[in-house]
């Protein structure tokens, strides 16, 4: 009796567990409204770290660098670098986090080696307050 208890108990928790899901995730198929629809791929391994030497050897990512340090920020390292290679557009985009004193991160972004600069918050708001 204690074996057919626990076999129909079983069978009951695995039928639940497959039989009824909970909330089900709907992926939204129209991705074009919110990103540019664009296919990402993370780097890793050796051509990610091939990728980073090169970065790290260049002039652009120098002048960054030392503009950044001098701002007050600190160089987190090579470690922390992440490279995504946009499938769609054929880029190479490098993140390069700096560390302010407060603890917050600065992400510095180089696509295909050229420096993004990205508007500050400050400069986003007065933007949004023209704009709107």
């Amino acid at each position: 009796m204690k074996k057919f208890l626990s076999i129909l108990c079983g069978s009951l928790i695995v039928f639940l567990m497959l039989a009824g899901p909970g909330n089900v995730v709907k992926a939204e198929e129209n991705d074009e409204e919110h990103g540019c629809g664009c296919i990402v791929e993370p780097v890793f391994g050796a051509e990610k770290n091939k990728i980073v030497s090169n970065h790290l050897k260049s002039t652009e990512f120098k002048t960054v660098k030392n503009e950044q340090l001098k701002n007050g920020y600190i160089f987190l390292g090579a470690e922390y670098i992440e490279v995504i290679y946009n499938i769609s557009k054929d880029i190479m985009m490098v993140g390069v986090p700096f560390i302010a004193a407060d603890g917050t991160v600065k992400m510095e972004v180089f696509f295909n080696g050229i420096h993004q600069d990205l508007p500050s918050k400050e400069e986003e708001e007065s933007v949004n307050e023209i704009v709107n």
